[in-house]
């Protein structure tokens, strides 16, 4: 497989998308009901020299959300736990304002150039998967002046991969509890934890999403920094359950549902007995970013994602059936 990757040219996988750009002046509700109508969580972003020189994705949300609420203060989060009817209060009025920040605002003391990855068309998609960590889960695609004309993000390169899972050989058969594919969860939550809550340990703890259990430890969600790409000013809603948080914002998103939202509510689930092939089919049919494995009494245990699918399989070790 390492080799059919580095012979694979991206430019003759990834279809051309319409890209979407947003400028620094941008108002924080603008951006966003732009990003939800569609259907993208990351964009780059053009600086008042008309130069591309970084990327908004829903975490730099988050941080100045986290930032503008205080929510790093100690004596805050205990006003926070003590106060909650008057913490919603709060927010409710800060929503107005906050919804008006410009995105330089919101980028302020986050602003990562090291987010903005690029490669050409004749680029190997073994390279761009080396190319893909924690912060950046888009590279975009330049021309010859240096122009964006496309992005490639990992479920591209993974439905490639589902196109040539013959290239996998014997490896693809085998079980992901064999493989090491699944990997570790930082935190669970209980379905009734408040949503400000786990966002704010998003940003603490460096990651971007949580299995939501019921009282006897089941999984019953998926919460990840995506499912804030509804919130424009009515910030109270953070003060919500999980749970309820969830549902909720199934109903404000009828308008923009489609085949290929990711489940949050009951999500898909895996077990360390399914195959690899297995995994990529389920993968690329829903276009979710991760599974959750989980056992026999649906209790998650772990979880697989697409990026630690796409490294596994570029390992040279994987050539190697046995």
């Amino acid at each position: 497989m390492q080799y059919f990757l580095k012979n694979q040219e991206i430019g003759d996988i990834v279809k051309p998308k319409e890209m979407v750009i947003i400028k620094t002046s941008s108002k924080y509700i603008d951006a966003m009901k732009l990003m939800l109508e569609r259907k993208v969580f990351s964009a780059p972003v053009l600086g008042e020299d008309g130069k591309v020189n970084t990327v908004l994705d829903l975490l730099d949300i988050v941080g100045y959300i986290i930032e503008f609420l205080g929510l790093k203060n100690a004596q805050t989060l205990e006003r926070l736990k003590q106060s909650p009817k008057e913490f919603s209060n709060i927010l409710r009025n800060s929503g107005e304002l906050f919804s008006q920040s410009t995105i330089q605002t919101v980028l302020g003391a986050n602003f990562k150039p090291e987010k903005l990855v690029a490669c050409r068309e004749n680029t190997s998609c073994y390279d761009v998967i080396q190319a893909y960590n924690n912060i950046v889960s888009k590279v975009f695609i330049l021309d010859k002046r240096n122009e964006i004309i496309n992005l490639v993000s990992p479920i591209d390169i993974l439905s490639m991969v589902a196109q040539n899972i013959h290239y996998l050989s014997m490896v693809g058969k085998r079980k992901i509890g064999e493989l090491g594919v699944a990997i570790p969860f930082k935190r669970c939550y209980k379905k009734d934890e408040r949503v400000i809550i786990i966002i704010k340990d998003f940003l603490s703890e460096n990651f971007i999403a949580a299995p939501i259990v019921d009282d006897r430890n089941k999984l019953i969600a998926n919460f990840s920094v995506s499912n804030i790409r509804t919130l424009h000013h009515d910030f109270d809603e953070l003060m919500l359950p999980v749970k309820d948080f969830l549902e909720y914002q199934k109903i404000k998103e009828k308008k923009y549902v489609t085949s290929i939202n990711e489940i949050s509510l009951f999500p898909l689930t895996s077990t360390l007995e399914d195959t690899l092939e297995n995994i990529i089919y389920k993968l690329v049919a829903t276009r979710v970013h991760r599974l959750w494995v989980v056992d026999n009494e649906q209790k998650p245990l772990s979880m697989i994602t697409i990026d630690s699918i796409l490294k596994l399989i570029s390992l040279k070790s994987m050539e190697i059936d046995s």
